[in-house]
């Protein structure tokens, strides 16, 4: 039968019995038969042989075969349509090879270049060339990066190459290569960029130039205690000249924006606090919350600058120290010596209940504010010993007297976490804080006065001054006994309450007497009288 017989087939294919219907009769059929079986024969049951399948007549076998010719035929078909644009699709790209014009939606430093030939790109890169000599370019060189131009770095355009590239895209003799790239053109993904050659010297230069910024030491783990962080150790870096020639080389000839220079790294340094920290690692250091502050006044006059800059020296030596749970801190030991070795002057101190020069002169008030801020964050006392008289720059019962080598304050961490003390000096105010994690208590201090002692008057010969004259040479003060209470709240309640007995002893008033009939005659000048400190003072942290 021919084809044109078979397409005049109408209808659909009778019911035959290897239709899904018949076999759905079939099998209730002898679903029944096997029922009526196990009920006259209670026997052992077995599965029922299928029924062969009833022989097809004539007419449905001729039936079935012309469904499957229609079938083969529409697959015939589709293939055939198939390679028929294949075979466009082809012809169409095997055309292409032999053209001079470029690609459609091709694109040159983002000018539109698709369909166009030689001569017309070449007069296109020629321009786009010169205006990417001054497009901004980034060197990167660790985390120093600087701005330049292909200009200052010595560039020449290489405007050939990219005019063979343009001519060249999608036509590679890859047929699945070729059909990609030119979808990547009409989709404006194909942007060409403009190569470049340049003069080394002047890239040199620029590197060079380049090179003390990127140029830095490595440094330990360290704390910024300001912005109440813990930074991480760090290895220097150092730029690579003319290693980086062969970057820029690169970077310059392949058009592009960012360019990774050669960059060297120095080896790491000692790093104390690291290793100290190695029982708990940095992230077991945190600085966050200020545990208990307290500050002193100093004087700015140009006359006290000697004393100033020994509490600079003296707060440097312990700003960022760290101790450890149940660790202690020795004042003497941190600090070391008050020595002119050590940066310190001569200035005014206080020193066997008299004021005194000495070097190092000072230092005291850097150890009165460390003890107040320790005090407030609940650091455990474990020695510290009161001036030989008042201080002016802190109240009785939160001063703490230190001597190199015979008279220390010892403080412990009774955290179990660490703690870092912050010191600072500036406008007047010696600052303290003990900085860590979380504050557990609120800290008050009470102080109550016990007993005022009068002071001694000393009379000493001057030659200096007319016989008869006076002069205080040393201001009297009189002496006094104290109780200080340490009182540790949590939730409102105190938990811990703590109490010392100190002493400070009256300090002899000092009066010079002339004894030349010729002597200097003194200004008189009027002192003011004598306070007592408060019977009793709180302050609550």
């Amino acid at each position: 039968m021919t084809a044109q017989a078979a397409l005049r087939i109408t209808g659909a294919p009778a019911k035959v019995a290897g239709s899904p219907r018949a076999s759905q009769t079939r099998g209730r059929t002898g679903a029944r038969r096997s029922q009526r079986r196990t009920e006259a024969d209670p026997g052992p049951s077995r599965e029922p042989e299928p029924e062969p399948e009833p022989e097809l007549t004539p007419q449905q076998r001729r039936r079935r075969g012309w469904w499957a010719v229609l079938a083969g035929a529409e697959s015939i078909t589709m293939l055939a349509a198939g390679v028929a644009t294949a075979a466009v699709l082809a012809g169409a790209w095997e055309s292409s090879q032999t053209s001079d014009r470029t690609v459609p939606g091709l694109l040159l430093a983002g000018d539109e270049i698709g369909g166009l030939g030689r001569e017309e790109i070449e007069a296109i890169a020629a321009a786009a060339g010169e205006r990417s000599l001054d497009r901004s370019m980034t060197l990167a060189a660790g985390s120093v990066t600087t701005t330049t131009t292909a200009r200052a770095l010595g560039a020449v355009p290489d405007p050939a190459a990219v005019v063979d590239q343009a001519l060249d895209y999608g036509h590679s003799g890859d047929l699945i290569a070729d059909l990609r790239a030119r979808a990547r053109a009409r989709a404006g993904a194909a942007d060409l960029r403009i190569g470049m050659r340049f003069d080394a010297r002047d890239a040199l230069a620029e590197l060079l130039e380049l090179a003390p910024a990127v140029d830095t030491m490595s440094v330990p783990t360290r704390l910024d205690l300001e912005a109440r962080k813990v930074l991480p150790a760090a290895r220097g870096t150092a730029l690579l000249p003319y290693d980086s020639l062969s970057s820029v080389a690169i970077g310059l000839a392949s058009g592009l924006d960012h360019i990774e220079l050669a960059v060297a790294h120095k080896p790491p340094v000692a790093d104390p606090l690291a290793a100290k920290l190695a029982d708990v690692g940095l992230d077991g250091l945190d600085v966050g919350v200020v545990l208990g502050t307290f500050s002193t006044p100093y004087s700015m006059e140009a006359s006290s600058a000697d004393r100033t800059f020994n509490l600079k020296v003296g707060a440097a030596a312990l700003d960022g120290h760290v101790l450890m749970p149940g660790e202690r801190f020795s004042f003497n030991e941190v600090v070391g010596e008050r020595s002119a070795e050590n940066g310190y002057r001569w200035a005014p101190g206080i020193s066997g209940g008299q004021i005194v020069d000495s070097v190092g002169g000072g230092i005291c008030q850097i150890a009165s504010t460390v003890f107040g801020a320790g005090f407030f964050a609940g650091l455990e006392v474990v020695h510290a010993r009161p001036h030989s008289r008042p201080s002016g720059y802190v109240d009785m019962g939160l001063d703490a007297t230190v001597v190199w080598d015979t008279i220390d304050l010892v403080l412990r961490n009774p955290f179990e976490f660490p703690v870092v003390i912050h010191m600072t000096v500036s406008q007047g105010q010696v600052h303290g804080e003990i900085l860590g994690p979380q504050r557990p208590h609120q800290v008050a201090f009470e102080r109550s006065l016990v007993e005022a002692k009068p002071y001694e008057t000393v009379y000493r010969s001057d030659p200096r001054l007319r016989t008869g004259a006076e002069v205080v040479a040393q201001r009297g003060m009189r002496g006094f006994k104290i109780e200080r209470v340490r009182k540790l709240y949590r939730g409102g309640a105190v938990e811990t309450e703590e109490s010392w007995e100190l002493e400070y002893p009256a300090t002899r008033e000092i009066i010079r007497v002339g004894t030349d009939p010729n002597g200097e005659v003194p200004e008189q000048s009027s002192l003011p009288p004598l306070r007592d400190p408060a019977a009793s003072m709180r302050i609550m942290q």
